[in-house]
Parts: structure tokens; C-alpha cells; sequence
């Protein structure tokens, strides 16, 4: 049954759009070439004067040429490549500018051309800069100078391809970041742990700070309640933003970094920094690439002919139409994405700017799951008054169209409600389709898995908008003065419905849900920065107000019973059964006050020390704020006198420690909520709605804190060649945010307690070289390593105890009750607990008589290694990353492996060889629990920089090949071993579950950069 696209009668179709954004931006393009600064009335691109061409070669200290070296006329556009000798040649508008000659590993070198026809230059091996300026909260400061634990990488160094989340982008780039996808469909959420998990209950997510505007990302479990037989998984919140206006992404891990953030730094703070214009004339660049996706690999389910033999030899009695039949392969396609990117900059030198426009397409290798995004962003730069006065405007907005396939790796997510699901069981000899055309069923519990992508329809819009304007004004000599305003407003539908013909709608004559929730910010801060040279002392110290408030709301209905499938989900009137219908409106606010202070000595004493007081409505009357400091020194011992080593040109010794919190346990947690109930209140026989409590006031509840210590060396070896950071830290969480059942007779059942205590403790490990740069060719590589041991201290305080608390349900039929993992002292978050499996002995499982930890889903360590080669105009980057000792449960083989799915329901091959009698029950032991280890070639791109020096009206162009996902190495006997499947239901997925998760696809992409 053919569905209708998103873009229905009376909305504009979507290439159209595309078009009509693109001819705006063409049209700002054509009147910012033609602009006129507004204070001198000249014209910014006035036409040619006298021209000058000049020529010249480029080498380096051995006196060989370097290609590829750019020359730029400063200020413009006018470039051009040095040729394969290093030789160039360039036409200038006049003989008064200047040349800025530049090649990666090699320092940057500005020549004033002065009537000189003839320009050669010797380039000088770049150490890693010192002096390059990483982002830190509220502000910037130069690398030599960070006293916390900093990591940051650039866009140049980010992974290529075609990336769907900003978090991609980083993903084994830095140690102590952990980031895994919870699935491969289409705009799939990510799991990011900075230096390991904090919270048992609450959010472990990172903060994220967009161009210096904390945005809410924590999943909310409203959004995608909509029945079981919907896929449960968060969308990803950073989705509607555009990879390709990311300029930098810094993480901050340690306390003396994150605690400026006060009661949002525990789980560690990403700073994302868009793009933005620069002096020049304006510039105009297109990317585009098309991406080609494919499953890598299949479960080794019984084919037709085995199945038939199975349940012969089993003397089963089976329906066989004589079909040959791998559900996998009908349900897995190849898929197409393609992206396209174009974008404007340039400016005077006092107005800058920078346009883009994004559009991509993505196919899930799923059938029925794909993916639309259209990201549009504007930065304006604006200085006045000689500079005292500065503007900062970046708004960007975007919409993302889903199809979402019902693959759950959530709650629910068995037969009858998991188009993978029935794909691994259905029965191989059945043909898709019967003699009239209709889809083949065996029953309601096991469904002709390609129904679902006709007879199902499950379609979400996001759309968000994100602006800032932050304006600094230079009070007095080292005083100044910045105002930040924000906004973000991010709303959702979701809309599903499932057609009579399916059999999980034909017993109720259609199911439709439509859902919309809506959450918006707004965000006042005002600092005042004052920075202060005097001899050998500087200062720079910030103090500051902020204001943030937090809303969101939502309107939700299910029903059934419908006379046509045309209505949809855009009738629910004509219904004849409302199942539910409900409204939630919140809102939350924080209040703080911060400051900051940076001390330098000389270049080598560095004190940092930073205070924030945060008051959150969240919290209960006696503990709504909160205190939260941090101290840091650092001393760079080469700088001394008695340091005289030149093997060693530089090495920082960096000690920190301080108190972050975590706030993100929803609202209204510490006071009485009331709701209403019809649940079995019948009067004069009629059920009436009456009002009682959901939960019970707590005053007391407050914030989890995190205490942490950090200690580290930075180093660089032979100049910079060698260069990194190790890093030990130990961080310990303290009133963790827990439920606990409260004595019957009580209205409510659980109550939010503060109780006791978690560990993480680890080492980082990062460093990098340019191992070769002579002539031709050059290789840069670098590796990081994490290791973090997380424990488990106390689950008591002076009211509330308890030894342990099971966890994450066992999820499959005749599995109910069992629980995977155990939260208990002593052991980490991730511990498997149940039965030892001893074997197999006359077709029954043997199990050692008591349960216990059984497997760990904390890795011992993870790392990341990543490479660029350069041999004249081609690069070649590859990224391997890998985990290593954490354990995995396959819950799907644990309900695919049993005999007694037969004759009903297909089984793994593995299943004929394990011994186990067709009449014994499916059983959660350590049988399940598989090493989970792997190492993955990640991203893999080729790229040839093409001589543009012929072809007037470019001044860059670039062709490339991508692979991602390319090659795994592991044992696991699933499809992949990275996964966490959500079997909570509840939004938090407990870390190495594999259930019937999305499959993550490989693919390989070709695409091209041009600049005009």
C-alpha cells in the first residue's frame, strides 16, 4: 500500500525550497561582491588596476621544492598551488600586498610584495603551535596556557563522509571520549560517556554548548511514548544542526575546565563553534557527495532446505509453500545518501559574514526508514567605534523529515512488533506474497516482515532554531564587558499508523498515534572580563550573572476503529475507540553567578581558579543552590633555567581538582504532583476520573556532585615533532539520585531519594607526530588510549539502604522477570549478573547453583589511532578505532537459539548443534554473555586536490572517496558489538546489550569540494 511522502498537498515540495534558498543566497552573493563599506563609501571589490605577476619557488631548509603550498594575496581570494618543483606564478591587482605562503606541518609565512616581481620563500617546519587557541567556557585561551584537561579538534581533522550527528565527527579522536551509535538507522541517537559513566538513574549524557549557548539534550521519555510497536529510541537533539558549519569541537573533562558550568559539568561539557566569515572578498563553495550503503553482515539463521530438515528430523508438522526464502535479504536494501552543502563568506574589516545552506537524503538499509535534513545558518561579525564595540549574531535553523522502520532496540521489540525481529524467525519456505496478491502472514505474532514497510507508517518532523547575538564593548583599558542572548525553540511530531490490512491492526481496524511536544530556552548572561599584562604577570578574570529558563509541552493520542485508511492519523474523530489522550506543560529555571581567574608568571607558573553558584527550581526548598569551585595549577618546568634539554622543547606538569553537579533528573521530582486516574474507580457503574498523588514531596532531594582530581604532563619532543599529554584523574559521585519502594498501604509506589555513591579512575593517554615531511611527502599520525575503572561505593544514606538493585530487563518470550545486570557496591555499572553455564548434559543446560557477576560491560580501554598521508596533490586519512575486555549479552541469539521457537518460528543454525531438547524453556545465563571486543576501520578517504590555476574562476578544487564502517575485528558472534540497546524503556540504555538492534551499515562515498 503506497504511502504518501512528507511533503504533502499544500506544503511547498522539497526540491523547490532547495531552489528558491539557493537563489537567495546567490542573489546576497552577487550584492555582497558589489558592496560598498558603508564607513569609507569605497568599494570593497573595486575593479583591477595595474597588474603585477609574480613568480617565484617554494622550499624548505634542505633547499627542495614543496607542492601544494597555497599563495594567497591577503585579504583576497587570489590564490594559487606551488606546481610539483615548488615553482608558482600569480597575478596581482597591484604591487602594494601582501603574499601569505602556507602548507600543512609548516609555519605560516607573510611577504610584502613591494613592486617585487620575483618572490621566493624558505618555509620552516611548524611545530605544534603553542600559541593556537582552544575554546574553554566563556571564552578562549592559548593552549600553553590550559591548566585543566582539554581536548579540542578542528574541522580539518574531522572524520569524513557522510556524518548525520555532530558527535560522529569526533568519534575516536580523543581519549577518555567514549562514543558509540545506539543504532544505524537514520538520525540514530549516539551514547557519549567523558571518563565514564556518573549516574545510576539520572542523565549521563555531556553538556553541550552551541556557540556559547547551553542547549537541553537529555532525552525525554514523552517524546516517543507512543505504544510498543513503535521504535522507542531518542531522537539524536544535535541532528538539525549541520556538520559542515562545525569549525571546532573542544571537550572539557576535567573539574577545573567544566566547573565554570557549575551544576551541568559532571558528565563533562562539549563546546561546539560554528564557522564565521573572514576579511576578504566574498567566497562561494559547494560540496556534494553521494553515498552508497550496504549491511555487512547477516545472522546465520536455517535457510529453507535446513529448516525443512530441522523439523523433520524433530518431527515437526510445518506449512511449507515450497519458497526458498532469506528474510534478511528482502529486508535489507542498498541504500543511497546523497549531501550538499553551499555556503558564502567574506566581508570588510569590520563587518564579517558567513551564509550556508544544507540539504541530505539519507536511505535507511532498512526498507521503510529514511532520512531528510535542511540546515540553514547566518554569522555576522560587526565591529564599531574602533573596534570598542563588537557584535556577534549566529542563527541557524533546520527540519529533519524521518520514515522510521518499527526496529526497536527498546522496550518491547518480539514478534509481532519488530520488522527484524520477525525477518530473523519468519518461516524461509513462505514466498512474500500468496496467489492474490496479499502479503503471506503465519499470525498475529509472526508477520511477513516486508509488510511492515507498506502496511506500517511512522513518520516524525523536528525542527529547531538556535540564535544568539552576544555584544562586547570595551568598558576601559583591560575592562570589558559582554552580553549574550539566546534562544532555542525545538519542536517534534510524530505521527504513526498501522492499515487494517496488517494483522496487527486488522483485530482493531486501524491504530493511529499522533504526538507534538515543543521545548524551548531562553538565556541571559552578562560577564565582565578584565586582562591585564605587566611584566612578567598577566591576568585574566571573568565574573558573571546568568539566566536560563527551560519549557517544554506536548499533546498525545492513540485510537482505533477506523471505517478507512485514508483518515490516518488526521482523523482521530472519526475513531471509534480513544485510547489516550493527554497534555503536559513544564518548565524549570537556573540562576547563577560565576567567576573565573587566570594567573601567568613568566610562561611558567599558571593558577586557575573558578567558582560558580547555581540555584535550580529542580531541587527541594532547603537545597535549591548550590556551590560548586575548582583550583588548578600547572608549571612548565622547561621554561627554567635548569632545564636545559633540547630533546624536550617543552613540558607542563598540570594538577586540578573540584566539585561539578548533575541536574538533569526532570522537573517536579522534589514536590507532590497530582494526576488524574479512571483505573478502577467505578460509581453507580460508571468509571469516574479522580485526582491523586503521583509522588511525595522531598525538600531535601539536591543535586549529584562530583568531586574530581586530575594530574597530567603535556610534552613536546624534538620541536614539536613528538607531541602529547597524559593524564590520571579520579572523580567520585555522591548523592546519587535513586528510587525506592515505599511501604504499602501508599497511594504512590516509589519515592527520588539522594543515596550514596559511585567511582571512576583512570589513566588518558594521547600523542601524535609529524613522523616525515621532506619533499613530496609527509605522514602525520597520532594515537589516543583510555583506561577508566568505574565502581560502585554506596546505594545508602542515614534514611534509605539497599544492598542491590536489578537491572535492565531480560527482554523475550518466557524470559520475563530475570534482570541482566545488578547494581551493587563493589562492582561497576555494566555488571552482568545471573547463573554460570556449566554445559549441556542430556539435552538440558546445567547452572552453577547460585547466581553472581557473570561479566563486565566496562571496557578495560579504548582507543583511537588516525593517519594522513600527503604525496603531492593526493591525501589519504584513515581512523581505526577499537575496545578491548568489556563483555556483551546477545540477547537476540538468547531468543533466536532455542529448539522450542520450532516449527513456528525460524531458529540459528547454531541452534541444531547446542544439544539443547526441543522442550526445555529459554534461560538468561552466562552463556549469553560474549567478549565484546573489537577493532573497526572506522573511516578510510582518498582525496586529489585538483590544479586550478588554469581555470579562472576557481580557487579550490577537490575530489575524494570515503569509506566508513569498512572492516571489524571481533569475535562476537553478532551482528556488531558496539551496541546499547535501551531495554529499560526509560531512555538511559544500560551499556552492552545487543537486542535486536538496527544494523549499522558500511558504506562508500565519492563527493567533491569547489570554492569560487
Amino acid at each position: 500500500m503506497k504511502k504518501n511522502s512528507y511533503y504533502e498537498l499544500g506544503v511547498i515540495p522539497r526540491g523547490a525550497l532547495l531552489l528558491l534558498l539557493m537563489q537567495v543566497l546567490l542573489v546576497f552573493t552577487a550584492r555582497a561582491a558589489n558592496a560598498v563599506n558603508p564607513a569609507s563609501g569605497e568599494n570593497l571589490n573595486p575593479p583591477a588596476q595595474t597588474q603585477l605577476t609574480i613568480t617565484g619557488r617554494v622550499t624548505d631548509a634542505q633547499n627542495e621544492g614543496l607542492p601544494g603550498v597555497t599563495v594567497l594575496l591577503k585579504g583576497t581570494t587570489i590564490a594559487t598551488p606551488t606546481s610539483i618543483d615548488g615553482s608558482y606564478s600569480l597575478t596581482v591587482p597591484d604591487g602594494n600586498g601582501t603574499l601569505v605562503f602556507s602548507f600543512v606541518g609548516y609555519q605560516t609565512q607573510e611577504v610584502s610584495v613591494s613592486n617585487r616581481s620575483t618572490i621566493n620563500v624558505t618555509l620552516a617546519t611548524d611545530a605544534k603551535a603553542l600559541d593556537e587557541v582552544v575554546v574553554v567556557g566563556y571564552g578562549t585561551q592559548k593552549e600553553k596556557d590550559v591548566t585543566g584537561s582539554v581536548t579540542s579538534v578542528s574541522a580539518e581533522n574531522f572524520n569524513k563522509g557522510p556524518q548525520q550527528s555532530p558527535q560522529q565527527l569526533i568519534q575516536g579522536k580523543m581519549s577518555g571520549v567514549q562514543i558509540s551509535q545506539n543504532s544505524g538507522k537514520p538520525g540514530g541517537s549516539n551514547t557519549v560517556r567523558i571518563r565514564g559513566g556518573t549516574s545510576v538513574t539520572g542523565s549521563n549524557e555531556p553538556l553541550y554548548v552551541i556557540d556559547g549557548v547551553p542547549i537541553a539534550t537529555a532525552p525525554s521519555t514523552r517524546q516517543n511514548n507512543v505504544g510498543d510497536i513503535f521504535d522507542q529510541e531518542p531522537v539524536n537533539p544535535l541532528m538539525t544542526l549541520n556538520p559542515n558549519d562545525i569549525e571546532s569541537v573542544t571537550v572539557l573533562k576535567d573539574a577545573s575546565a567544566t566547573a565554570i558550568y557549575g551544576s551541568r559539568g559532571a558528565n563533562g561539557v562539549i563546546v561546539i563553534t560554528t564557522k564565521k566569515g573572514a576579511q576578504g572578498r566574498t567566497q562561494t563553495s559547494y560540496s556534494a557527495l553521494v553515498g552508497i550503503s550496504t549491511v555487512p553482515n547477516r545472522l546465520d539463521m536455517l535457510t529453507a532446505d535446513e529448516y525443512r530438515q530441522a523439523t523433520s528430523d524433530l518431527g515437526l508438522t510445518i506449512t511449507d509453500l515450497g519458497a526458498n526464502m532469506n528474510w534478511q535479504d528482502e529486508i535489507f536494501r542498498t541504500a543511497i545518501t546523497h549531501d550538499h552543502n553551499l555556503s558564502l563568506s567574506g566581508g570588510s574589516a569590520n563587518t564579517q559574514y558567513r551564509a550556508s545552506l544544507g540539504y541530505g537524503s539519507q536511505e535507511g538499509v532498512v526498507l521503510g526508514s529514511d532520512l531528510d535534513r535542511l540546515n540553514a545558518r547566518v554569522n555576522v561579525n560587526h565591529n564599531a567605534l574602533d573596534g570598542k564595540l563588537g557584535f556577534d549574531l549566529r542563527v541557524t535553523a533546520g527540519q529533519i523529515n524521518s520514515q522510521t522502520a518499527p526496529i526497536s532496540n527498546t522496550v518491547g521489540g518480539e514478534s509481532g512488533t519488530n520488522m527484524l525481529y520477525d525477518a530473523y524467525v519468519f518461516n524461509p519456505t513462505f514466498p512474500v506474497y500468496n496467489e492474490q496478491g496479499e502479503f503471506n502472514h503465519v499470525s498475529l505474532f509472526t508477520v511477513n516482515p516486508i509488510s511492515y514497510a507498506d502496511e506500517i507508517d511512522d513518520q516524525r518532523i523536528a525542527r529547531r532554531f538556535l540564535g544568539n547575538l552576544s555584544t562586547t564593548y570595551q568598558i576601559v583599558g583591560p575592562l570589558s564587558v559582554n552580553l549574550n542572548l539566546g534562544h532555542t525553540y525545538q519542536d517534534n511530531s510524530r505521527n504513526s499508523y498501522i492499515y487494517k490490512a496488517s494483522p496487527l491492526g486488522a483485530g482493531v481496524n486501524g491504530l493511529a498515534n499522533t504526538q507534538s511536544t515543543k521545548d524551548w530556552t531562553n538565556l541571559l548572561e552578562t560577564t565582565f572580563n578584565f586582562q591585564k599584562d605587566f611584566g612578567k604577570h598577566s591576568i585574566n578574570a571573568i565574573a558573571g550573572y546568568s539566566f536560563q529558563y527551560f519549557a517544554d509541552e506536548g499533546i498525545r493520542a492513540r485510537a482505533t476503529g477506523f471505517i478507512s485508511d485514508a483518515f490516518k492519523w488526521n482523523s482521530l474523530q472519526a475513531a471509534s475507540n480513544v485510547l489516550e489522550l493527554s497534555t503536559y506543560k513544564e518548565s524549570n529555571k537556573l540562576i547563577s553567578y560565576y567567576s573565573r581567574i587566570n594567573y601567568n608568571f613568566a610562561d611558567r607558573f599558571l593558577v586557575t581558579a573558578t567558582v560558580r553558584r547555581d540555584g535550580s527550581s529542580r531541587f527541594g526548598s532547603g537545597n535549591k543552590w548550590g556551590i560548586f569551585p575548582s583550583a588548578s595549577v600547572a608549571w612548565r618546568i622547561s621554561e627554567e633555567n635548569f632545564f636545559p634539554s633540547s630533546f624536550i622543547s617543552d613540558l607542563k606538569l598540570r594538577g586540578s581538582y573540584g566539585v561539578t553537579g548533575n541536574q538533569e533528573i526532570g522537573n517536579l521530582n522534589s514536590i507532590t504532583t497530582l494526576g488524574a486516574s479512571t483505573q478502577g474507580y467505578v460509581v453507580g457503574g460508571v468509571r469516574r476520573t479522580i485526582v491523586l498523588p503521583q509522588q511525595y514531596a522531598n525538600p531535601n532531594l539536591q543535586w549529584e556532585q562530583t568531586a574530581q582530581l586530575n594530574v597530567g604532563v603535556d610534552f613536546q619532543i624534538m620541536s614539536g615533532r613528538i607531541y602529547g599529554k597524559v593524564d590520571y584523574y579520579r572523580k567520585e559521585t555522591t548523592d546519587l539520585l535513586l528510587r525506592f519502594a515505599i511501604p504499602s498501604p501508599s497511594v504512590v509506589s516509589t519515592q527520588l531519594a539522594n543515596v550514596g555513591s559511585v567511582e571512576n579512575k583512570g589513566f588518558e593517554f594521547e600523542i601524535g607526530s609529524r613522523v616525515f615531511d621532506k619533499g613530496n611527502f609527509s605522514w602525520r599520525t597520532d594515537l589516543n588510549l583510555s583506561a577508566n575503572r568505574n565502581k560502585i561505593l554506596s546505594l545508602s544514606n542515614d534514611t534509605w539502604s539497599t544492598d542491590e538493585i536489578p537491572f535492565a530487563p531480560v527482554q523475550g518470550s518466557g524470559l520475563s522477570g530475570n534482570n541482566a545486570q545488578l547494581i551493587t557496591p563493589g562492582q561497576p555499572l555494566g555488571a552482568f549478573y545471573g547463573r554460570t553455564f556449566l554445559g549441556v548434559e542430556n539435552g538440558v543446560e546445567q547452572f552453577g547453583p547460585d547466581r553472581s557477576i557473570i561479566g563486565n560491560a566496562q571496557p578495560n580501554f579504548i582507543f583511537g589511532f588516525n593517519n594522513t598521508f600527503t604525496y603531492k596533490n593526493l591525501d589519504l586519512m584513515f581512523n581505526i578505532r577499537g575496545s578491548q575486555g568489556n563483555d556483551v549479552l546477545n540477547l537476540t541469539a538468547l531468543n533466536l537459539s532455542y529448539l522450542n521457537n520450532l516449527p513456528g518460528k525460524n531458529v540459528l543454525a547454531s541452534a541444531i548443534d547446542a544439544g539443547v531438547a526441543r522442550n526445555q524453556p529459554k534461560n538468561y545465563s552466562s552463556r549469553w554473555i560474549e567478549n565484546g571486543s573489537f577493532v573497526r576501520l572506522d573511516n578510510l578517504t582518498l582525496g586529489y586536490n585538483i590544479n586550478v590555476e588554469s581555470i579562472g574562476f576557481l580557487s579550490n578544487a577537490r575530489v575524494f572517496m570515503t569509506g566508513q564502517n569498512l572492516l571489524l575485528i571481533t569475535g562476537y558472534s553478532g551482528l556488531d558489538p558496539e551496541v546499547n540497546s535501551d531495554v529499560t524503556g526509560g531512555g538511559v540504555a544500560p551499556l552492552g546489550i545487543d537486542y535486536l538492534g538496527y544494523p549499522r551499515a558500511r558504506t562508500i562515498s565519492f563527493g567533491a569540494n569547489v570554492t569560487f
